[in-house]
């Protein structure tokens, strides 16, 4: 078993960003057909010697698809369904690469994501509560919900909010934080840790 470099108080489990693309906003309906994870240490760096889970999924029903995720996210569904996995393979990938993270017994991966109550209905749609339970952690961290928490502490003070729009490409931009590729999983899986990052400083 294996304790990374994470904050204390995470008692062994995880820190880890993650993002899922989508083919629309309605978990269950539409399907995750982009993944990623990215285990942080206690600066919320990537952990150098722990390889990102990145991958593809092809739509088990690309006809539900939402024709403005198509054009957010900009992921050919025809290429997909040819070259990527299915979604029930990639599950399998995401259980075998969590095993080889070799977390402490009863310990998981604490998400830090941007709006996790939307990823969260997706990645209990598609793996089912007791897997996604037995995977992440219940005290996710959110960089859009803490940017919101700080506007309520400024406002609550009587002072301006220093967020007046909380979407990951504001608050990339409010903080001078360059997401190289936007709306890739990967890209914005890094781009929320340096958010998360910046808005601890000012927090």
């Amino acid at each position: 078993m294996k304790t990374y470099s994470s904050m204390v108080h995470c008692n062994g489990n995880l820190m880890a960003a993650i993002d899922f693309e989508t083919t629309g906003k309605i978990p269950g309906y539409h399907e995750i057909i982009q993944i990623a994870i990215v285990p942080l240490d206690s600066d919320f760096q990537p952990i150098r010697e722990l390889r990102p889970f990145y991958h593809n999924i092809a739509p088990e029903h690309p006809e539900r698809a939402d024709h403005a995720a198509k054009i957010v996210n900009k992921l050919d569904l025809d290429d997909l369904i040819l070259n990527a996995p299915s979604s029930q393979k990639v599950a399998d990938l995401l259980v075998d690469w969590w095993e080889r993270l070799d977390l402490p017994m009863t310990r998981n991966l604490i998400p830090l994501a941007h709006n996790w109550p939307f990823e969260a209905g997706f990645g209990r749609a598609w793996l089912g509560s007791e897997l996604f339970e037995q995977l992440f952690h219940g005290h996710a961290r959110d960089g859009m919900q803490y940017a919101l928490n700080q506007n309520d502490c400024a406002a609550f003070a009587g002072l301006p909010v220093d967020y007046p729009r909380v979407g990951l490409k504001a608050l990339c931009i409010h903080f001078k934080i360059v997401n190289e590729n936007p709306h890739d999983a990967l890209s914005d899986c890094l781009a929320e840790a340096k958010v998360y990052r910046a808005l601890l400083h000012r927090g």
